[in-house]
């Protein structure tokens, strides 16, 4: 009981501070103290900016030799899973998605958990510094895939162009991050300063654009409709069940059944809405902001239950 105390305080001061900011970004949009194509302006320095400098700091802090050599079968289970877990979102958002950009939305969401700003906080604050340092690695290669594959399913042009994609920050600061990390260069002083400073404005710009895409909605609509509940409950209940029982009967346990289970969990991206404003579509991110509202929201009632629950099973 004092263990599910726990994690519903952190999940309420982190649940907390996002709907803030997501209120924040509400009332700006309903009171029209923000221009109608300020939701444009927050998403661009998001991906052109802001996600770039968290990419690189993280990579570069993460993806080293030793660290990852210490964490070997961490890291190749990290990657195994990452393949079962794009897999899964892709078939899932074929199947439940609408239009195209809906298919698209949704895979996103089934796939990419919020695993760094709401994850990471919540994790330290539970299960310690050291477990962790275990999950960062075990989430490199989400991450990476997260900023290339999740950012390619926004795009209006489904031809993938190598070239082009490596020259977008979002790509670009992947290949800088993980070079960085493989060969142990260090930063100057002022440019890391200034990575973590631009990456520190990553979540409160993105909670903000959030709240700006409802603002379109009167209050009493955004609790509304049945599909973003379920769609939540798919994606932090059906997919960590269907994930643990097939993991548990093969035989996994303890960080190698725990993490998975961790990372499914979570409530959704705000990338969701961040990637498809970006790149035009403001009805779905509209759409997708009601969706990741709705999913932090339950979170408070369901994380703590879940962690509980999988601490158990996995004997962690």
């Amino acid at each position: 009981m004092a263990e599910m105390l726990k994690v519903f305080n952190l999940t309420l001061n982190n649940v907390g501070m996002l709907l803030i900011f997501i209120t924040v970004g509400y009332i700006l949009r309903r009171s029209h103290k923000l221009p109608d194509d300020a939701g444009k302006v927050m998403s661009q320095l998001c991906v052109m900016v802001f996600s770039p400098a968290y990419s690189i700091l993280n990579l570069s802090r993460n993806v080293r030799i030793e660290k990852m050599s210490e964490n070997l079968t961490l890291l190749g289970f990290g990657l195994a899973f990452a393949v079962v877990a794009v897999a899964t979102g892709l078939v899932l958002g074929k199947l439940i998605g609408k239009s195209p950009m809906d298919k698209s939305s949704l895979t996103y969401a089934f796939t990419f958990p919020n695993y760094g700003y709401f994850g990471y906080p919540v994790i330290e604050g539970v299960f310690g510094t050291a477990m962790l340092g275990e999950f960062m690695v075990f989430a490199i290669p989400m991450m990476i895939l997260c900023c290339s594959y999740g950012f390619v399913l926004f795009q209006k042009e489904k031809k993938i162009d190598i070239l082009r994609l490596l020259k977008t920050p979002l790509i670009a600061s992947l290949v800088i991050g993980i070079t960085l990390g493989l060969t142990g260069l260090k930063l100057p002083s002022i440019v890391e300063k200034t990575l973590s400073g631009a990456g520190a404005c990553m979540s409160p710009c993105s909670m903000l654009l959030a709240g700006f895409m409802l603002g379109k909605l009167p209050l009493k609509k955004l609790f509304s409709g049945f599909r973003p509940y379920y769609l939540t409950a798919i994606r932090m209940i059906g997919i960590p069940v269907a994930f643990g029982a097939v993991m548990y009967l093969c035989g996994l346990r303890e960080s190698l059944l725990f993490w998975p289970l961790v990372f499914s969990c979570l409530p959704l991206g705000l990338n969701l809405v961040v990637y498809a404003e970006s790149n035009g579509f403001e009805k779905e991110a509209g759409d997708n902001a009601k969706l990741c509202f709705i999913s932090y929201v339950l979170a408070l009632a369901v994380l703590p239950c879940l962690f509980a629950v999988m601490t158990r099973i996995c004997g962690m």
